[in-house]
């Protein structure tokens, strides 16, 4: 048998084959775990809106007569009571490029796996099994796994209605059966581990909990899995009941719609008080002593991208062009961010800060949720502390390792300046022209982009074009563009059809 000696050790062309099959596998899971991110950002990109109608509906204002206060908290209350099947039709979406047969298949699965698990209930002697929204999840992977499995699926003539797209919600029902029937008995073990790490994390050690889920959230940026992250903490962590009397789980959940009763429990569910610390006034400040660092012909132009990076991250608690103006050249400085993420919320469970939001801890969030939260003085106090803490400890390290932050690095004479259908065009080209694109899609902050050939990426034309940071991962491109991302997804997406 051949071998091949690699600094010492041999390796057969068996164990070579074996490594490569490895890799391979876990550039897969990767890029699976990037859909699964994706597909959770639909269900999510909802809950802004039933947050405000819940905080004002709260609010209890004067000026706003009692029944639309009441109309407008349980117009938003019902989106929290509908999250996981908002997850399971999510997530089928996700996998199946947005087909609405998917998402229908979601709603029948679901509401059939459920079903199965209230008769297996009465069997197993128990009086419920609530999955939530891991769930949701679960159907909505079933759902997108029959489209993409029976979409095209050939029935006898006489069955012929029920062939192609039309067959998936009925086979979608069935497997969800057998489904319910599965997670009769596996969940009841799962759900006890579950219920023990949800009371660890939100009740007997939420300062710990919270600080390693700030630091391993913001490390999770990057790879666009941080939506993973989140699911067990906004939507499992903590239990409590809500205004209806019915038991729901997860911190975002009860904060917004738990009673007195439960809320008083719980400490508030406001767990998640400490983004505010690095989205309101930490990130800002690091982006004004980014362009406070920059060379002083290049600061005027630095300041002003850098500002508008700061509002956005104020405002909405869109962190990412921040994040990613000095992420790939400053990595010591997203580590050192990350961290300090992490203290943000060790800070404030140890001082008793109970605040919560339902997009991503920006001033709109604050102001609305204000209603339920408590030590909103003490906060604003770190806040302003977090904000002279990052300003000095970038403008430090900046300095003193001389770091090619924005405005630093050396000089090019290549600057794109294009918009409109123009800048589709290039974009597309930056990605190697519409052949080499598979897939287009986007998020909040990102375009997702599949490629046939990474190779013919071209990621310095995709930053001169304004992308923040490009990430390459398993058959495709990461571009972040801020909140224009999904109109450029839009407009790439017209230019290639106009193209063709």
């Amino acid at each position: 048998m051949l071998t091949f000696r690699l600094r010492g050790y041999a390796v057969s062309p068996s164990n070579s084959n074996n490594l490569i099959r490895s890799i391979n596998m876990f550039k897969n899971a990767f890029a699976n775990l990037q859909k699964v991110g994706k597909a959770l950002m639909l269900p999510v990109s909802v809950l802004p809106v039933a947050g405000i109608l819940l905080g004002v509906g709260a609010a209890n204002f004067s000026w706003l007569p009692e029944v639309v206060s009441n109309l407008m908290e349980q117009a938003g209350g019902s989106v929290f009571g509908q999250m996981a099947l908002l997850f399971a039709v999510g997530v089928a979406l996700g996998f199946t490029n947005n087909d609405g047969v998917s998402g229908l298949s979601a709603i029948v699965g679901y509401g059939i796996m459920v079903a199965t698990l209230k008769v297996m209930a009465g069997v197993m002697g128990v009086d419920n099994i609530e999955t939530g929204v891991l769930g949701g999840i679960l159907a909505g992977g079933v759902a997108a796994w029959s489209f993409n499995r029976f979409y095209k699926i050939q029935l006898p003539e006489y069955l012929g209605f029920f062939a192609g797209k039309r067959a998936v919600p009925i086979i979608t029902g069935f497997i969800s059966i057998a489904l319910g029937v599965v997670l009769s008995f596996i969940w009841p073990p799962i759900g006890s581990a579950i219920g023990t790490f949800s009371d660890w994390a939100a009740n007997q050690n939420p300062v710990t909990a919270f600080g390693i889920y700030g630091i391993v959230e913001r490390s999770l940026i990057p790879f666009g899995l941080h939506h993973i992250w989140n699911v067990p903490f906004f939507y499992q962590a903590g239990t409590c009941v809500n205004g209806a009397g019915e038991t729901v789980h997860g911190i975002m959940t009860c904060f917004l719609t738990a009673d007195n009763a439960s809320r008083a429990a719980g400490n508030g569910f406001g767990q998640l008080a400490g983004g505010y610390l690095f989205k309101m006034f930490g990130l800002p400040a690091a982006a004004f002593a980014i362009a406070h660092c920059a060379k002083p012909e290049n600061r005027a132009k630095v300041m002003g991208i850098m500002a508008s990076a700061a509002l956005t991250s104020f405002l909405t608690g869109i962190t990412e062009p921040i994040e990613f103006s000095f992420l790939f050249v400053a990595p010591v400085l997203y580590a050192i961010h990350a961290v300090l993420a992490g203290l943000a919320y060790v800070l404030t469970n140890a001082l008793g800060v109970v605040h919560g939001h339902t997009f991503s801890n920006g001033f709109i969030d604050f102001v609305v949720q204000s209603p339920r939260a408590d030590n909103m003085l003490l906060l604003v106090g770190l806040g302003i502390g977090y904000a002279v803490l990052y300003y000095v400890v970038f403008t430090f390290v900046i300095r003193t390792l001389n770091l090619k932050t924005p405005g630093r690095e050396d000089e090019s004479s290549d600057n794109t300046a294009t918009s409109g259908n123009e800048l589709a065009g290039d974009l597309v080209a930056a990605f190697g022209g519409k052949a080499n694109i598979t897939n287009l899609d986007a998020c909040i902050t990102r375009l997702r982009v599949s490629v046939a050939d990474t190779a013919l990426v071209d990621q310095d034309k995709l930053k001169k074009l304004g992308a923040a940071g490009v990430v390459m991962v398993s058959g495709g491109v990461q571009a972040i563009f801020g909140t224009k991302s999904d109109n450029l997804k839009t407009e790439m997406d017209e230019w290639i059809r106009n193209h063709g």
